[in-house]
């Protein structure tokens, strides 16, 4: 079932591409500007929610390998969740587990505060249904087979 998607799930995925664009430029010049070039002023925020973007970039073929084999699914509070699944019994696996849940967790509220505190229109009040419309986008966009909590804390397969 794919839904329309709303306003702010809209938001939420220009405010990504735009850091994604940020890190783009970032990693694609040399660390002097060009003479006469504007240097942008980048807030510690938007610092911050680089960062996290390059987090969750640099663990994404982790946390696709993991969320594929079952180890993990997307909560319905929009956090990644640890699963029971085979692989958890290797300690190794287990530990890369718990650092990838940790720092992806991170990053998404490091995100879901950018997304908020950077839209003029949104409040601090707008948290929850920040948090909200991300669920909605991680499901929407979760893989086959992939698993997912629903409203109700039931888990299920997509």
């Amino acid at each position: 079932m794919v839904d329309e998607r709303t306003a702010l799930e809209n938001q939420i995925l220009g405010s990504y591409q735009e850091l994604d664009l940020e890190l783009l430029l970032l990693a694609s010049v040399r660390s002097e500007p060009a003479p006469g070039a504007a240097v942008p002023d980048y807030t510690a925020l938007r610092q911050e929610a680089i960062r996290a973007r390059q987090i969750q970039q640099f663990n994404r073929d982790d946390r696709e390998e993991l969320l594929a084999s079952g180890c993990l699914g997307e909560g319905n509070d929009g956090q990644l969740a640890g699963r029971p699944c085979a692989q958890a019994a290797n300690p190794a696996v287990a530990a890369r587990m718990a650092r990838l849940i940790e720092a992806d967790n991170a990053a998404r509220h490091t995100l879901s505060q950018f997304v908020v505190t950077a839209s003029p229109d949104l409040t601090p009040k707008d948290l929850p249904e920040v948090i909200q419309a991300f669920v909605r986008l991680q499901q929407e966009q979760a893989k086959p087979g992939a698993w997912i909590q629903d409203a109700n804390g039931e888990w299920k397969k997509k």
